[in-house]
């Protein structure tokens, strides 16, 4: 009788183990092919069908993707649950996923729609800032364009800076001339008739904390990757949030 309990459990738990593995490997596979991820988040089957016919139509309209089904109330998915902030969020949910696994945000079902997912796909460049927030990380972007010669320095300096806070950071080396970072540009309104190079400061919590235009000193990079706003933008806002 022991040795069937046993069985029984062993079952149980191979049973169970695949369920949240099954979900990751779907999303770091997907990732890993450089696709972005309409995660439907539901509980139990709970307006399945209506929310994932929402992400297949935002996955038409960006075929560079996976809709991929979620449910919140599986036990088995609780580290899922807790990675992605959802335990008091609202279901049914389409989170979108970046391809480097940051998440660019969200809309319950009741406001999404497939052109609001799509802009919520973050580019590549602002997709490293939300991962580093998402990590606790504070983030230097540098802002320059090919005229600026006074980028190389003001990159040396963030690294300084890097070095003081124990690498908990990223440089982000953003041309404000590249198309394909326009819509981060856009959000982050800088100067675009400043005629040197710019360094945001964002910290940990993804707050917008100061703005140098070079030369800078790295120790007053450091001071404001350290400084703490009093409000923020709502989660998935993206960098951006706290500038005006």
């Amino acid at each position: 009788m022991t040795n069937r309990w046993l069985m029984m459990i062993m079952v149980m738990v191979f049973i169970v183990q695949p369920c949240f593995s099954q979900t990751k490997e779907k999303i770091d596979q997907a990732n890993a092919k450089g696709k972005v991820v309409f995660l439907a988040v539901t509980n139990g089957n709970v307006k399945l069908n209506e929310v994932r016919k929402v992400a297949q139509s935002a996955q038409k309209k960006f075929p560079a993707s996976e809709v991929i089904t979620f449910d919140k109330s599986d036990k088995s998915n609780a580290a899922l649950v807790t990675k992605y902030g959802l335990l008091g969020a609202p279901v049914p949910i389409i989170l979108v996923i970046a391809p480097n696994g940051a998440v660019g945000g969200g809309f319950t079902l009741d406001k999404a729609t497939p052109e609001s997912l799509v802009k919520l796909i973050p580019t590549k460049k602002q997709a490293t800032a939300l991962l580093a927030f998402s990590e606790g990380k504070a983030a230097f972007i540098v802002l320059s364009k090919k005229s600026m010669k006074d980028k190389t320095p003001a990159v040396a300096e963030c690294k300084k800076a890097l070095s003081a806070i124990g690498g908990r950071g990223v440089i982000i080396d953003l041309d404000l001339g590249d198309k394909t970072e326009s819509k981060f540009v856009d959000l982050l309104d800088p100067d675009m008739s400043a005629t040197s190079s710019h360094i945001m400061v964002f910290n940990g919590k993804g707050q917008f904390t100061g703005e140098f235009s070079a030369p800078v000193q790295s120790k007053d990079l450091v001071a404001s990757s350290k400084k703490v706003v009093s409000s923020c933008c709502p989660s998935g806002s993206g960098a951006g949030c706290g500038k005006k």
